[in-house]
């Protein structure tokens, strides 16, 4: 996957987890939690994609 693409898709779940906090409010906690470890996941598995 390409850098421009991993970013975009970072991006559309941070996205996410600002959508739940609107629509959820404190409900949307967990699942965020969740959300942002997929994020750090597809951080450290793309990691050398995401400096170059």
């Amino acid at each position: 996957m390409g850098k421009a693409k991993v970013n975009m898709v970072i991006r559309f779940l941070k996205g996410m987890q600002a959508e739940k906090v609107n629509v959820l409010g404190t409900e949307a906690q967990k699942d965020n939690e969740l959300i942002q470890k997929v994020i750090e996941d597809i951080e450290l598995f793309y990691e050398a994609e995401l400096e170059g």
